[in-house]
């Protein structure tokens, strides 16, 4: 394995023998090897199932990869392969570093034992000598914070309990590569905000396996990911792009009834600033095409196609439509993401109209919607702006035709923007002279941190 690699998986396969009946057990044990000695041909008492099938990928020292797909789809199971604590039936892993895990809920804690107890029991399952625990001790204690808990058997926490103490655990045992399991998702908002802050440290210079259900904490802490589908890679490459394909299954796998409908689904810059949209693969969007959308325009004042916005600036979007069927309720709009396609805002017509009966668009129709609105204050960077297509309400409606990235602005650096959004004071006071009356009754009114 090369020097900058920290995982490396080659063609990972996991089988699972399922039985029908407990009998059936003991007969595969009992029969075959009866069966082969009175040379007759072997029954198999057994289904073999597929958890994991040929996977194969590399993560570099320091890259935080994120591992997505729906129950079952084989996320878990890849992970303890990857830790050791599966085997695999063929293929390889090569780890190159110190690995803590945090997979299952309470993996590696002895139910009897105290928080206290499991503590060090849990850090020499990573490597780590008592005397390394003990001059960590309270750090670890205090980075779970439960209090006299910690002195409790394990197995009267509860399970947010039990994700704060193992992750402390994995946060002080000084890995080099860290495997985490969807385990935050039991954690309340105040312990997984100091979870990602570590991770977001540890990144600097560490390796991560992440895995979430939750797209949007994937696209935030990886640059790339692998979309497992049935034990197998569906998709592996930038988190950004592989989000997009797990989201919208039917949009990449040719399953879409889109794939069949003649569309729009290249994206070409025209000389007069607007996007047109033509035949091509469908990729980078999807919808059934009944109605779809033609071009897109970006513009500013004069309506000029802008590429670069400034905060508080008018802008305007135009979006050219066709149907081929009646729109009764037709909805327009767009979705507005950074770089690592996390959701930033967007609106629709829908929501303009406020419950007003809609204008009903004939068939073979072409109608152009607009959608001005001001541009708030963004951080300076690139932005991606998708458009979309439907029918219906807010609540209820099909999508005919939805553009991921139709088109790409930047953002103008602002003096306001301390994040991803600027928050606008509506009034500031600074009391620089308090009697002393005055800071006393301010003291009763403040809140103590």
């Amino acid at each position: 394995m090369s020097s900058d690699c920290a995982i490396r998986v080659r063609g990972l396969c996991k089988t699972y023998r399922l039985y029908d009946r407990p009998c059936d057990r003991a007969k595969q044990w009992i029969l075959p090897p009866l069966q082969k000695c009175l040379g007759r041909t072997s029954t198999q008492y057994y289904r073999e199932v597929l958890a994991v099938e040929n996977i194969s990928f590399e993560v570099k020292k320091g890259e935080t990869l994120g591992i997505i797909g729906r129950n079952g789809s084989g996320k878990s199971t890849l992970l303890q392969l990857i830790v050791g604590t599966l085997y695999p039936t063929s293929g390889s892993v090569e780890i190159d570093g110190r690995m803590a895990a945090l997979l299952e809920l309470g993996a590696g804690f002895h139910p009897e034992f105290t928080g206290r107890e499991n503590v060090f029991l849990n850090a020499a399952l990573f490597g780590l000598s008592q005397q390394d625990v003990d001059a960590q001790l309270e750090d670890i204690l205090a980075f779970a914070d439960i209090g006299i808990a910690i002195d409790q058997p394990v197995k009267t926490y509860s399970s947010g309990m039990v994700v704060r103490l193992a992750f402390a655990v994995i946060a002080h045992v000084k890995a080099d590569i860290l495997v985490i399991d969807e385990a935050l998702a039991v954690g309340d908002a105040f312990f997984v905000q100091k979870c990602m802050r570590f991770l977001r440290t540890f990144m600097e210079h560490g390796t991560v396996l992440f895995v979430s259900h939750d797209s949007a904490a994937v696209l935030s802490l990886c640059r790339t990911a692998v979309w497992l589908e049935r034990g197998r890679v569906a998709s592996i490459g930038e988190a950004k792009r592989v989000c997009d394909r797990y989201l919208n299954p039917g949009a990449w796998d040719g399953t879409s009834p889109s794939a069949d409908v003649p569309g729009l689904d290249e994206v070409h810059g025209n000389a007069d600033g607007r996007v047109s949209l033509q035949a091509g693969d469908g990729a980078g969007m999807f919808g059934d095409r009944q109605a779809c959308i033609e071009k897109v325009l970006f513009s500013g004042a004069a309506e000029r196609c802008i590429h670069t916005v400034r905060a508080r600036e008018r802008v305007s979007l135009r979006v050219w439509c066709k149907t081929s069927i009646r729109l009764m309720s037709p909805i327009v709009g767009f979705l507005v993401r950074d770089r690592l396609g996390q959701s930033l805002f967007g609106a629709n017509v829908c929501v303009m109209r406020q419950g007003a009966p809609a204008n009903a668009v004939e068939p073979e129709t072409r109608f152009i919607a607009e959608l001005e609105f001001m541009m708030p204050v963004l951080q300076a960077g690139d932005y991606s702006l998708s458009v979309a297509l439907a029918e219906g309400t807010q609540e209820s409606h099909v999508q005919h035709h939805w553009i991921h990235d139709a088109l790409v602005f930047r953002s103008a650096p602002s003096e306001l923007c301390f994040g991803l959004f600027a928050v606008e004071l509506l009034h500031v006071d600074l009391c620089r002279h308090l009697t002393q009356d005055a800071r006393d009754e301010k003291a009763n009114d403040s809140v103590a941190l």
